[in-house]
């Protein structure tokens, strides 16, 4: 069963010539019971995504689904009971 699905996540920071992308299409799922690690150099995205998928921070594009539902459909006062 798919607990996690993450779908061409992009998140950028910053404008022309200091625009950063810190995710650029993003993708991959988890199944229940599965554990991951996220691992990489310091400034590869590795914050930058899990604070999108706690809905901390928003994507500039893309889907974070938990169980089913599109976390970024949610109206603010899901978002905050779902951190919860």
């Amino acid at each position: 069963m798919e607990i996690l699905r993450i779908e061409n996540l992009c998140k950028t920071y910053g404008k022309g010539e200091a625009k950063v992308n810190a995710l650029k299409n993003v993708s991959f799922s988890l199944e229940k019971g599965e554990f991951a690690a996220v691992v990489g150099e310091s400034g590869s995205g590795k914050s930058t995504l899990l604070n999108c998928i706690g809905t901390l921070d928003a994507p500039a594009s893309g889907s974070v689904f938990i169980d089913g539902q599109n976390l970024f459909s949610m109206k603010e006062e899901k978002q905050t009971m779902f951190r919860r």
